[in-house]
Parts: structure tokens; sequence; C-alpha cells
């Protein structure tokens, strides 16, 4: 049945286009995989069995050059090593077919040979297969996996079965029938992307990656093939050491093949070979512009701070292992971070841009004689250093070790690397940019709560000023002399509660207090008897019987001066001979607090643009922060501050705030 099956491909794929080279090699991939299955039944007439041989290695090369041309015929990576080892993999396994006449002590060194042959073929084949999944788009991807998943599950258990024919002198019979099942399987499959042959026919770009990981994966399957004739050889020395030191070997070699999987500067080799040999440009921009990315946004190490992300994105560039970043202030180098790296001998303060700007004023790294003869050669483990271009300056460099391996600098190293910069400087820039704004708010901040305070003073030393205008009169006076007492022991204790506050504002906090649970109408009898006993003018309260009970969660001493701020400005605005009215309603979830006066009122211009306008004020010993700052303060706990006036009629001043329910 597979073989019916994969004649059957061969034909739909001959009829849907025979012109089409990958078309040609795809029918003749399944042409010989048909004649190899034909190969397994008729295994007992003459020459059959040596032809099945040849066939079952034909059979992973046929498909592994299939695979090679999905390839663009302009790469020279992996295509170019599949089509010199296909040749090479088939005379070798007819000469070691020819060589099986020999004596049998040589015959079964022979033998073995044909399995390490075989074995070298599949691997190649799967490291096809591995690169032309990975290198494909997702829309590419669509087809190519019913051809890559099916022939690497197929491929990948005939690993297994010659790991098996290793391992124990041949698998038994069963390996074979399940053989046979898993590629009928694939059969159907394989049809599938036959069918959908218009999609993956295009040839597409090999990624550097795609070339790294494949030569990467043979050279493990060279690695391995080494390791097994080692370990074929060593029962002809000792047969009775045989199986400790075969024991022995494995270990050995499993551990350095861990050592080498591990190793940077073996990578570093690997990639800087694949790019040398196998492209016309060492880099592969779009990686390597997604790797910087990745870098600088922190998605691999979000908690490392931005300066070591700056370091590691160029240093990863030329597989250097360290670094440090210089950042200039005051026309002076000052070192900001360091990773993996420890310099020698400090930068000379005497920090010159010149050095890193050629004769047309464009930056340039300082590698080579470039660096012995600046000021940074005094640096004994810097191996180039890299400026940070942004905005026609230089706002810092970068001082790099020595690469992993041995290594030199081009024209298109820099060309990246000074790319690379550029961008780190404007992330570096956008940083400090950020910083700055961030402080210049503190400041911001820090300067309007002082001028809070200064305007709660100015409230309590108008207060005390009342107070001393009426001494001369009344201080004589039992009850006024009660009432002094008692407005100064207040305006202690309010001149303390700034004090705190500012002593916070110092050390980077806030306000001194915290919200609690207030009941209004008190607090509003308390201001209105404070605020009436020393003012000529008719101070009335009236409150809602719904609105008696109410409450708000806001902070005390801020509720209480922004309620005594609004009733000074009512009386002053309405004389001494004015009404001043304060109301409390309850109006859905809010309390609204009114405080009307019979003053000339305002017109809606200046209530538009000049009453909450901080430090604009009509008074000559005014701050102009104090409607602001009931506004701001009714804000904060989720109201607002609200004005009804019209020049001639008087003001009304609503503070909505929420009521707890």
């Amino acid at each position: 049945m597979t073989a019916f099956g994969f004649f059957g491909l061969a034909v739909l794929l001959l009829a849907k286009g025979w012109s089409n080279g990958q078309t040609r090699l795809f029918a003749l991939a399944a042409i010989i995989h048909a004649l190899w299955a034909v190969s397994q039944i008729i295994l007992g007439y003459p020459l059959v069995g040596w032809l099945a041989l040849v066939l079952h290695t034909a059979h992973f090369v046929c498909w592994a050059l299939f695979l090679a041309s999905l390839l663009p015929s302009s790469a020279k990576g992996l295509p170019h090593v599949i089509r010199i080892a296909t040749p090479v993999l088939i005379l070798a396994k007819i000469g070691a077919l020819f060589l099986l006449g020999l004596p049998p002590h040589l015959a079964n060194l022979v033998g073995q040979s044909i399995y390490i042959i075989d074995l070298l073929a599949i691997v190649i084949t799967l490291a096809a297969v591995v690169g032309v999944f990975q290198a494909a788009s997702e829309y590419e991807r669509w087809a190519l996996k019913f051809i890559c998943i099916p022939l690497g599950i197929v491929f990948t258990y005939e690993l297994f079965v010659h790991a098996q024919i290793f391992a124990v002198s041949g698998p038994r019979s069963e390996y074979f029938t399940l053989r046979g099942l898993l590629n009928l399987v694939a059969v159907p499959l394989l049809l599938i992307a036959a069918s959908r042959h218009k999609f993956w026919r295009d040839p597409f770009f090999v990624s550097r990656q795609t070339a790294l990981y494949s030569l990467t994966l043979i050279g493990i399957g060279f690695y391995l093939m080494l390791v097994a004739l080692s370990a074929l050889i060593i029962p002809k020395i000792s047969a009775q050491a045989s199986l400790p030191l075969q024991t022995a070997l494995l270990f050995i070699a499993l551990m350095l093949l861990l050592f080498l999987l591990s190793s940077g500067s073996a990578r570093a080799k690997i990639k800087l070979f694949v790019a040398r040999n196998f492209y016309a440009r060492k880099y592969d921009y779009a990686h390597e512009w997604r790797r910087l990315m990745g870098t600088l946004s922190g998605e691999n190490d979000p908690t490392s701070p931005l300066e070591s992300r700056i370091i590691r994105a160029c240093a990863e560039i030329l597989e250097i292992p360290g670094g440090a970043l210089w950042v200039i202030e005051y026309d002076r180098p000052r070192l900001q971070a360091t990773w993996n790296y420890k310099s020698r001998h400090a930068i000379s303060d005497a920090y010159d841009p010149s050095h890193f700007l050629d004769e047309d004023g464009a930056p340039l790294c300082l590698y080579g004689s470039r660096l012995k003869a600046s000021p940074f050669a005094r640096d004994d483990g810097a191996w180039v250093v890299v400026p940070l271009p942004h905005n026609q300056s230089i706002i810092g460099f970068l001082t790099l070790s020595k690469p992993r391996t041995k290594n030199r600098i081009d024209w298109e190293d820099e060309e990246l690397v000074l790319l690379v910069a550029r961008q780190c400087a404007s992330f570096l820039a956008e940083a400090k940019a950020v910083a700055s704004l961030e402080q210049t708010r503190q400041f911001a901040r820090f300067n309007r709560q002082y001028a809070f305070v200064a305007h709660d003073i100015k409230n309590i030393i108008s207060q005390l000023s009342v107070m001393l205008k009426n001494f001369d009169r009344h201080a004589n006076n039992p009850d006024f002399q009660r009432d002094m007492h008692e407005t100064i022991a207040n305006s202690v204790g309010r001149l303390q509660k700034l004090i705190l506050r500012l002593s916070q504002l110092e050390e980077g906090g806030g306000s001194a207090e915290e919200p609690e649970n207030i009941a209004v109408h008190g607090l509003l009898r308390e201001t209105v008897a404070q605020y009436g006993k020393n003012h000529p003018a008719t101070l009335c309260i009236h409150v809602s019987p719904r609105a008696e009970d109410i409450q708000v969660r806001v902070p005390k001493e801020r509720f209480s001066a922004s309620i005594g701020h609004l009733l000074s400005n009512a009386l002053e605005a309405s004389g001494e001979a004015g009404n001043v009215t304060l109301s409390l309603d309850l109006v859905g979830p809010n309390a609204i607090i009114d405080i009307s006066d019979d003053g000339p009122g305002m017109t809606l211009d200046f209530i538009r643009d000049k009453l909450f306008a901080p430090f604009q004020s009509t008074k000559t010993s005014g701050f102009g922060v104090g409607a602001f700052q009931c506004r701001e303060f009714a804000r904060e706990q989720g109201g607002d501050l609200e004005v009804v006036s019209s020049p001639g009629s008087g003001t009304t001043m609503r503070l909505v705030l929420p009521a707890l329910s």
C-alpha cells in the first residue's frame, strides 16, 4: 500500500507540473520512496537485497534534495551542504556494498559503516526538514506543514531504528512493521501538500538562524558518527574491556557535547563562520533589529536598568561579553553602568568629542589604531569604544571588552554598531528627559503645596488681625477675652499642622492628614461660630432636615480650611453691613454646601478666566490660590466647586462632596 501511495503521488505531481523543477524533484523522491518500499517486499530475489540497501539511502538523499530546492538557489548554506553530501553518500554506500566480500573481520566493519552512512543521510534530511519549516513564513507553512511534519516524523523514527541497531545489534521485527505503517500514513498528508503546490513552489529566504541551527545539527551528526566509529573500534582493541570503555566513551562524548552547546565562544565562532562563508552580508538586519528592540524594551529582563540593557544591545552584535556606559555631563564623562566589565584605568576627564568624529563630522568607532591614538587607550580592557550620537552631539560612549572569539571589525560591523548606538542614544536621551520632567513636576508640586500653605498662613493672619483690631475696644470684656484665647489656641494648632505638612513636603511626602468621617452639620456650626463672633456682618446657617445627619469622608483640616476660606471671602465681599448665608442640603448622593453673600457679584468672564487661575489675585495681600485650592480639594474628593454669580446680585459658592450612604 505504501508503494502504491507514493507511486500515485508521483503521477499526480507529474500531471500537475512537469516543467517545474521542484515538482520533478518531489516526484523523483516519491518514486524512489515507492521503489524502496517495493524492495522491502521482494527481498528474497537475487540482488534485491543489494538494491534495497542502495534505495534506502537514495530515498533519504532524494527527499533532502527536494527540500533543498525549496531554498533559494543563491543561498550557499544548507542547500550547498546537501548538494555536496548527496553524491558522496550514494557513492560511499555503493562502495561499501562492494567491500562486503572482504574477509569476515573486515566485512563486519564495512557493514557497520553502511549503517553509519544511512544515519548520516537521515541527519542531513532531518536538518533540511527543520531548516525549511523554520525559515518559512506563517503563510507558507499553511502548505509546508503537510510536507515537513510527516517527513520529520518518518525520518525521526528511522533515526530511532538505526540507534536501536547500534544499541542492541538490530531491533525487533515489530519496528519494521511500524515503519511501513508510518510511511503509509504520510502519503495522504503529502497528497494534501501536492494539492497546495502553488503556495510553496516559490523559493524563500533562509535566515541566518536557520543556517546556524542546521549547521549545528549537521555538526552534531558528524560528531555522533565519530563517537559511533570509536565505539565500533574499541572491541577490536580489547574485547574484555569493550563494555566499560564504550560506556566511558559515551559519557565523555555527551559531556563534551553539552559543554560545546553551552559555550558562548563556540556559538560566536559558528555564527562568524556562517556569516562569512554562507552569506554575502554578515548580518541579518531584520533579526538584529528585533533583538535590539527586545533588549532595549526589557522583554527578557524587565528588572534590568536601561543603562545595562544599552550595553548589552551593542555588545551582543559583536559577540562581546561585557562593557561600560559613560554619559557626558557638563563636558565630562561619568560612568553610569557596567556589564561584566571592570575598567583597569580611569577615563581621562579631559573629554574631547572630536575623537569620535571623522573629517566630515560623522561619528565613528574607536578600534585598532584609532583606539591606540586616543585617550581611551589607557583602559587596557577596552577593545572598541562606541559613541552614542544624538541630535548632532555625542551624549555618551560605550567601552566594550574583547569578543568571545578572535574577530576584526570591518565597515559592516561599524555601520551596524553605530546605527544601534544611535537608537540606544535616543532611548537614553528620552529616559533623561522623562527623569528631568518628573523632577520638574515634583518641584512644581512642592511649590504649589508651599503656595497653599502660605495662603493658609495668610488666612490665619487675617483672622488674628480682626482680633487685634477689636482689642482696644473690647479688651476688658470677659467674653472677648475668652474668644480671643480660643482663636489664638486654634491658630496655634493650625500653624503646628502646617509646619508638619511642610516637614513632610521636604521629606518628599504629601499631606499629613488621612481622610476621616466628618459630620458636616457640626463642622459648619463650629466654623460659623468661629468666624461670626469677630465680624459685624450678619452670618446665619440653614440646614435641610434630610441633611442634618449626613457625613463625608475627607481630610478634616483641609475641609475646614476650604469652608473657612470661602466663608472669609463671602464676609469680605458682603462688607460690615452685609448678610452671609451658609446652607446645607442633600441632593442625590452628594452633600451640597452653599455659601452665599449679597456683595457686588462677579462677571462670567472673571469667573471663567481669573477666579480659579493660580497666582492671580484682586487683593493686594493675596496669593491668588485660595479658590483654586478649594476647587482642587473638592475634585480630589470626587466632588467640585461651582460658582453662581452675576454683577449686582451677590455670589454663591457651591461646594459639592460625595456623602456617605
